[in-house]
């Protein structure tokens, strides 16, 4: 029997690439909006598949590289391009030129150790970890001025010392000898300054005076206190104290404590008006304030006084015990340094050294550059924790939201303060959130959820607070593409936020991985991109109106860094982008173009004005176009491809999974498109052209098309039907819904 026609609507393609294992659930409600294919098409936000933009070249590499964002502001981003031992800077238009040449320095880091770089940005400051290489900070001085500086974990300025009085002892011997000669001696009183000289014979017996000096510290007790009548009144001295002081630099460093400068004075309830103790210090270069600290009894210094004064006066100052100067020893002894790096409440935190993997250390709050001890332990006290699992995993990663999450090799942590209060090195308490483990140094945060990948490398997952759980879960974002990540796992990652928040993943074959993901109206949609070539690293930062994307892209090879082009504007047609490995020329009609060697002895696309023009083989460096023209693109090829899934009708009685179907006409709504080509296959010869040259005047380029276009298919039934879109030319294609009008026959 057969069915009447049927109308499938597909509105959207927010579920991006679909496993084929789902061919036939179409009870989900994403089979809808899924498609079976969807290559070199990005999914936008609001629904639509668009073309993705080609890669423009930016230069040639000398070798394989590592991609670091670096984001001052949105008007001042970077992208780090790390190679072996050495350093470059990328801004959007290419590299940082210096001297008429590529800017670089000379970089800490291997290639190897370079792939494995943690890395965390305040500011100008990016600071980077691996391990077995001490952490390192990234300072951007000038746009051609970027020096790298290895951490400092000692004392940041020099201890002051004390003032000094010289105690001198004297000792004396004598000395025995014989003879009829004569000596002279010339002899200086130490204490007096009096010299004294003469003759002794040698016979008679000669004293010696040796002097040694001793310098103590300049501190006194001064007793000032007076009785009634004018006299003093001297004081009780029993108890003894000890006084240290400690140096600020201008940046609010503060250095060890002195030596203790020793006394004795009266017990801090039986002082007497008038009474105190001086001390006096030498100045520290760099200080501009020195605070000075006490002790009882041989007990703990806190801290008393702080000032810019070389001197001090102590009228019984009662120390604030929970004040204590810092004490600086290495966290990473023995070069045991860590390999990740994070920022959580105004702290440097890091992670998961090679014998300690599990432990975390923490800086003190507002001071990136101290982890040093303090006795008493205070809120802001920097603080070492370890933490107790199921199994040893080193951290992977840490990722600062309203608190601190930890993602090891087998689980997830989460680091927060004990019965909701603020955060310090008092309350922190560490508990786990999940045991689906990560296997990439770095995750990204959209918004407040975390997307981190997991342990085998073939999962993407993400990590949301719950507070129906109070504790922090997530789902697997790649279920529903899995087949996306079955042969090949995720080497490296970044986030494009605008405009339609775009993850792009580097699998380990080179295919470059796209998830579309906007957490808040349920989209989450992949797509895959190939080229010419393998794509080797990512990075996005911002510019202008949109996110640039650079890739290192390994092309026979070559390695290239390119740049994704901004997104197809019809207003700027003429300047679109739709080729890999691409160069641009503009400037007066020409018909020849020269410079491509980097593509010599390939077939190469072309872009003109605005039309496509017919591709060429470059030779010599050079192209001859069909005709002049004064804004040329020239690169690679690629081929987008869009297939719906399998359209079905759902009736009343029931699905028309298991019958041959006929897709008789398609109805596709294109914006800004040209040259597509739509049929019922990829089949050679099943794929007709859809746009025509409309009404333009003759010699201007074709105008981009906006609208529905009807396409008629070939009558064939099949179990599976589906609605293939292609574009193999240089051109923009944006499709916004397919109408599928099925016939399917039930017997």
């Amino acid at each position: 029997m057969t069915a009447g026609p049927g109308v499938v609507l597909q509105g959207a393609f927010t579920a991006g690439e679909l496993a084929p294992s789902l061919a036939a659930r179409v009870d989900l409600d994403k089979y809808a909006k899924g498609c079976r294919t969807l290559k070199n098409f990005l999914v936008q936000a609001h629904g639509g598949a668009v073309k993705r933009p080609g890669f423009e070249l930016l230069d040639i590499l000398p070798g394989p590289a590592v991609l670091v964002p670096f984001v001052f502001s949105p008007d001042q981003a970077y992208c780090l391009v790390f190679g072996e031992a050495r350093m470059r800077v990328a801004a959007h238009d290419g590299f940082v030129q210096a001297d008429g040449a590529p800017y670089g320095i000379a970089s800490p880091y291997t290639l190897a150790q370079a792939r494995g770089l943690s890395w965390v940005q305040s500011a100008d400051v990016l600071f980077l970890a691996c391990r077995d290489v001490i952490p390192y900070k990234l300072q951007r001085y000038g746009h051609t001025d970027w020096r790298f500086a290895a951490m400092n974990f000692t004392a940041p300025v020099e201890a002051p010392l004390w003032d000094s009085r010289t105690v001198t002892n004297h000792t004396y011997a004598k000395a025995y000898g014989a003879g009829q000669a004569y000596t002279h001696y010339a002899h200086t009183d130490p204490e007096t300054g009096q010299t004294t000289s003469g003759y002794a014979p040698i016979n008679d017996d000669l004293y010696t005076r040796a002097s040694t000096d001793t310098h103590v510290p300049h501190i006194a007790f001064i007793n000032g206190a007076k009785n009634s009548d004018g006299s003093p009144s001297p004081a009780q001295l029993t108890t003894p104290y000890t006084y240290y002081v400690t140096a600020v630099s201008a940046e609010g460093k503060e250095s060890e404590v002195s030596e203790g400068a020793e006394i004795t004075g009266p017990a801090s309830n039986n002082w007497q008006g008038g009474d105190y103790v001086a001390l006096s210090w030498r100045a520290v270069a760099g200080a501009v304030e020195y605070r000075v600290y006490k002790a009882t009894f041989g007990g703990r210094p806190s801290f008393i006084a702080a000032g810019t004064n070389l001197t001090y006066n102590d009228n019984n100052a009662a120390p604030a015990i929970s004040e204590a100067p810092p004490k600086y020893e290495d966290p990473f002894p023995g070069g045991d340094y860590p390999g990740t790096v994070s920022i959580f409440e105004q702290r440097l935190v890091f992670a998961s050294s090679r014998n300690r993997p599990q432990t975390i250390w923490m800086s003190k709050s507002g001071d990136y550059d101290n982890f040093a001890k303090y006795d008493p332990v205070g809120a802001d006290s920097p603080l070492e924790l370890t933490v107790a699992g199921c199994e040893v995993s080193g951290v992977e990663w840490m990722a600062s939201l309203r608190s601190l999450i930890l993602g090891a090799a087998g689980m997830e942590w989460e680091v927060s303060a004990r019965g909701g209060e603020a955060f310090s090195a008092k309350n922190a308490r560490v508990a786990p959130q999940s045991y689906w483990g990560s296997s990439l140094k770095s995750v990204i945060t959209i918004g407040n959820v975390i997307l981190h990948v997991s342990g085998s490398g073939r999962q993407v997952r993400n990590l949301q607070y719950d507070f129906t759980s109070d504790s922090y879960g997530g789902t697997d974002l790649s279920i529903l593409a899995a087949h996306l990540l079955e042969d090949g796992g995720i080497t490296g990652w970044t986030h494009g936020k605008y405009p339609d928040s775009v993850v792009w993943a580097v699998r380990d074959d080179g295919v470059l991985l796209g998830l579309t993901f906007q957490n808040e109206h349920q989209v989450s949609a992949w797509h895959r991109h190939e080229t010419r070539g393998r794509f080797e690293a990512v990075c996005a930062v911002p510019h202008g109106r949109e996110h640039s994307l650079f890739a290192v892209v390994e092309r026979e090879g070559a390695y290239c860094l390119e740049r994704m082009a901004e997104r197809f504007r019809a207003s700027e047609a003429a300047r679109a982008v739709f080729l890999d490995c691409a160069t641009t020329y503009s400037g007066e009609a020409r018909r020849e173009l020269a410079g491509l060697e980097y593509l010599e002895g390939k077939e190469v696309g072309i872009y003109a004005d605005g039309a496509v023009q017919t591709p060429r083989t470059v030779r010599d460096g050079k192209i001859t176009l069909d005709r002049p023209a004064a804004s040329v693109t020239v690169g690679l090829a690629y081929t987008a491809d869009l297939e719906t899934m399998p359209v079905e009708v759902v009736g009343q009685g029931g699905a028309s999974v298991a019958l041959k179907k006929t897709v008789n006409a398609a109805d596709i709504l294109f914006r800004d498109s040209m040259g597509v080509k739509v049929g019922p296959s990829f089949a050679p010869g099943a794929l007709q052209e859809v746009f025509r040259r409309g009404t333009e005047p003759y010699g201007a380029p074709p105008e981009p098309f906006s609208g529905i276009k009807s396409v008629v298919l070939p009558a064939s039934a099949d179990n599976v039907a589906t609605v293939c879109i292609r574009s193999d030319t240089p051109t923009p294609v944006t499709v916004l819904a397919i109408v599928g009008r099925v016939r399917v026959n039930a017997g």
